[in-house]
């Protein structure tokens, strides 16, 4: 059944036999399950549904069951009741070529893409992605994959690379630290350069020894780490206080590849949160970490705090789309505050969290 494919929210639905219902892989896949008076009340339900692709509905039940899955994360099975029958929405190349990444008014009521309010330009629907062709279902857990977008963002979800540059696996992002990992506190050091080790204390070069860097990984917002830097423990400081601090650490884990961080505020004046960082992976030994050549830059760009962000909070999730090796050390260092030009007496924040594998 169905009309045209290229007429305004239309779609051409294959039903299967009788007997038979649809079985997913994960219940997240279930987008509606109700009462319809026929299976073409069903049928309509689903095309009213940029995310529905496949339904069934049992006539003496009434049950219509809608899901956002297809043959290729889910499937058709015999069933007792002989009145249950699935039908699946009918995809092709051409319900998608003609608009993908066109202005809006190319998808303008349209079921199979959508327009993006940051772009302003036909996308893919939410959980699919554009594979060049099409807008196929994203994947999800332990799936291969070939794109960094062909995963379950919505489950934590990420395309893993692994040592080749090759896309491989969707797995879950985690943390990467733990809250007794050693963390050496840095200043006067830039990416690319070798570490200046900050130490204990308050002035010039020094960090504070009530907010050390171990605090940056101790999952408590409620603490925070204090850098004062190139300047002196002095409350009117300077507007480059914050610059070029930072630690790095090697992660007790072991090798892991980073694909994404966020910050937390600390506790006071927004003023002092960091706002330009950038990111350098090693896998050089411990003691040649303090080598600006044993480190690879893997990311420059903001930090994901926003401005006047509440205390205590951690800002939006950062990606690092560059970065394709594993790492067993990290260096996290502050280029810039969000001071504005204001001077402050030294950098704070109360939490980093690196997400990988």
């Amino acid at each position: 059944m169905g009309s045209p494919a290229h007429a305004i929210y239309s779609s051409t639905v294959n039903f299967s036999l009788q007997g038979h219902e649809f079985q997913t892989q994960y219940d997240v896949q279930l987008i509606l399950n109700k009462t319809a008076q026929s299976l073409l009340l069903c049928s309509a339900a689903c095309n009213q549904n940029p995310l529905c692709r496949t339904f069934d509905y049992d006539s003496s039940s009434r049950r219509c069951r809608l899901f956002e899955a297809d043959l290729t994360n889910g499937a058709i099975i015999a069933t007792a009741s002989q009145t249950s029958i699935v039908g699946s929405v009918k995809l092709s190349a051409s319900l998608y070529a003609s608009m993908y990444n066109r202005s809006c008014s190319a998808c303008q009521e349209n079921r199979y893409q959508t327009c993006s309010s940051t772009t302003n330009t036909c996308q893919c629907p939410g959980n699919s992605y554009w594979n060049g062709s099409m807008c196929p279902l994203q994947l999800f857990a332990n799936a291969t994959c070939s794109q960094i977008d062909a995963c379950r963002s919505d489950l934590n979800l990420s395309c893993i690379i692994n040592s080749y540059g090759g896309f491989t696996q969707c797995l879950i992002k985690q943390a990467l630290s733990t809250i007794t990992e050693t963390v050496y506190a840095l200043w006067n050091t830039t990416a690319g350069s070798n570490s200046n080790l900050a130490s204990n204390g308050s002035g010039i070069g020094k960090y504070s020894s009530a907010h050390g860097p171990d605090n940056v990984f101790d999952c408590n917002t409620n603490t925070k780490y204090v850098n004062f830097g190139g300047c002196n423990n002095t409350a009117s400081g300077s507007p480059t206080c914050a610059r070029n601090t930072g630690f790095y650490l090697t992660l007790q884990r072991g090798p892991s590849f980073l694909v994404a961080f966020r910050l937390a505020t600390a506790d006071s004046y927004p003023q002092r949160d960091p706002r330009i960082i950038s990111i350098e992976g090693s896998n050089s030994n411990f003691t040649e970490l303090t080598r600006g050549s044993s480190w690879i830059l893997l990311y420059n760009g903001s930090c994901g705090i926003s401005i006047n962000q509440t205390r205590k909070t951690y800002g939006s999730i950062q990606w690092l789309p560059n970065n394709s090796a594993w790492y067993a050390s990290y260096r996290f260092l502050v280029n810039l505050a969000m001071n504005n030009g204001v001077s402050i007496p030294f950098i704070q924040y109360s939490g980093v969290e690196l997400l990988g594998y």
